[in-house]
């Protein structure tokens, strides 16, 4: 029978995919402002509608960037649940091999 345990370093492995997420999304919170509110270059018609076509395909993007990145956190938290429910489980069978009901 193979075990059911899990590797210890899954919860780090978790903690550091949330971090670089939270990252992710600070970094995409801090590009929004100088995406999105650009001014045209000249006063001719084609620099604002350039503009307004770099700033909608931004805004698009930071949105994409936004929802892969809280994916991400919710994963990280995911494994760290993971790991905590494998080594409860593996110290309640452990206590109940010993005798040890703490």
């Amino acid at each position: 029978m193979q075990s059911l345990s899990v590797d210890p370093s899954v919860a780090d492995i978790g903690s550091q995919v949330s971090g670089s997420a939270l990252q992710g999304l600070r970094a995409g919170a801090t590009a929004s402002a100088s995406l999105t509110s650009l001014t045209p270059a000249g006063a001719d018609e084609v620099s604002a509608q350039a503009v307004t076509a770099f700033s909608t395909d931004a805004a698009e993007l930071l949105a994409l960037n936004q929802a892969a990145q809280e994916e991400l956190r919710r994963a990280g938290e995911a494994f760290g649940v993971v790991a905590r429910m494998y080594l409860d489980a593996d110290l309640s069978a452990a206590r109940s091999l010993t005798g040890d009901m703490r």
